[in-house]
């Protein structure tokens, strides 16, 4: 083992031991309030159900049910002897210490070895990284699978890829797939950029594209039994509305749980309207399916009529992504140890896309950067809340290196010459 590989072991260990000391004082004590209900839930009704009418309970896609199944297998790792929560956070400080690895190998894409362990140094001392380690959330696992897919992804855009490579790929989809809703979009981008890359890997999408159903199918047959639809999650119409509303904000309208029958809507005066559509909708196996539509016709609604007022609100909630939300209703959402690493490489990431787009003139980094402006303005048309960042902060740490490394050539290695 060369001085460089003993380096990185040593990151990761800083990494699992810095997450470790956190998640000890830090770390939520239950599942918050979707989790809670879908596990009390699958414990009840031996069924993956969120609503709950009469006794009977409604087969739920409200949430993508990768996480929920992570919940539910360091349940049954647990035994009951410990605390199963404990359980959960050491799996994702362990897949988070993994996940280092996986930045590590994406910065060597791009950098020298020495570059790529400071990025990976910079990556797994992370603050806000080292804080999703100790939230009941698919945050760690999202990261990880992200940077796997993009690993995989930019392997595919070579020549240097085979048939383990395309497998891996698939397995990565899938299971991202049914994790983040958002997903879809990513992936299918990807797809059609390798195609648009090389007309000749159009076989290889095709593949990736098939077998990727094919695997998730089983989740898919299961939503059309039970509500006659075909798709991967059942919130979209609530999330459009949560961020499109006159009385949302950046991270949405944040309403409360109804106390007794346990949806999530908000007891407002001035929603009546839409709470007297809500109590119209039939309370069958179609009942998330039409709640859902009602949401999504409210918001759609809303923009067309109040362009001007949701295009603005749009930008605010495309720059409170990119760089802060300066109105967070968070807890310690400002404390300095969150907002100065990320505003840092927020900025910096922008000089350092341009730097390396000019330094490196491939497929590589064109891909990572619209893949980042993608994901930013596809979000920001829901709502923005802080976990969400989660999802380009990897990137923008990737590009700030490139702005790191231009001051360094620039600055001090010309001055030690």
């Amino acid at each position: 083992m060369n001085i460089f590989n003993s380096q990185i072991i040593r990151i990761l260990i800083l990494s699992f031991f810095l997450k470790s000391i956190f998640v000890i004082f830090f770390h939520e004590k239950s599942l918050s309030d979707e989790w809670a209900i879908l596990f009390q839930n699958f414990q009840i009704f031996k069924s993956y159900s969120f609503y709950i009418f009469d006794g009977q309970d409604i087969p739920s896609s409200y949430m993508p049910p990768l996480y929920f199944f992570f919940i539910y297998l360091n349940k049954i790792l647990s035994f009951d002897k410990i605390n199963f929560l404990y359980l959960i956070y050491l799996n994702q400080i362990l897949i988070s210490t993994f996940t280092v690895y996986l930045f590590y190998t994406l910065c060597k894409n791009f950098f020298d070895e020495r570059f790529s362990l400071f990025g990976a140094l910079i990556f797994s001392v992370f603050p806000f990284i080292i804080y999703s380690n100790g939230l009941i959330s698919s945050a760690c696992l999202q990261l990880f699978f992200y940077l796997l897919f993009i690993n995989l992804t930019l392997k595919i855009l070579t020549d240097e890829f085979n048939k383990k490579d395309l497998f891996f790929l698939i397995l990565t989809s899938a299971l991202t797939l049914i994790l983040r809703g958002e997903f879809l979009i990513i992936f299918l981008f990807s797809l059609a950029f390798i195609i648009v890359l090389d007309k000749k890997k159009f076989v290889h999408s095709l593949l990736i594209l098939s077998f990727t159903v094919l695997l998730i199918s089983p989740y898919l047959i299961r939503n059309y039994i039970n509500t006659g639809n075909i798709h991967l999650v059942n919130v979209t119409g609530y999330a459009l509305w949560k961020g499109n509303n006159h009385l949302a904000k950046v991270e949405g309208f944040h309403n409360p749980l109804h106390p007794d029958s346990r949806i999530f809507w908000p007891k407002n005066p001035e929603f009546e309207n839409l709470y007297n559509k809500l109590d119209k909708i039939k309370k069958d196996k179609k009942y998330e399916i039409n709640r859902d539509k009602i949401f999504k016709d409210e918001a759609l609604s809303n923009i067309i009529n109040e362009k001007k007022k949701y295009l603005f609100l749009y930008l605010k909630k495309i720059l409170s992504y990119f760089f802060l939300d300066i109105n967070s209703s968070i807890k310690n959402y400002y404390n300095l140890a969150h907002i100065l690493p990320v505003l840092v490489f927020s900025i910096c990431s922008i000089p350092g896309a341009f730097i390396g787009l000019k330094k490196i003139k491939n497929s590589k980094i064109i891909y990572l950067i619209i893949l980042t402006c993608l994901l930013i303005a596809f979000i920001s048309i829901f709502f923005i809340l802080p976990r969400y960042k989660i999802s380009i902060i990897s990137l923008q740490i990737l590009f700030s290196l490139f702005f790191f490394e231009y001051l360094y050539v620039k600055f001090i290695k010309r001055k030690s010459i």
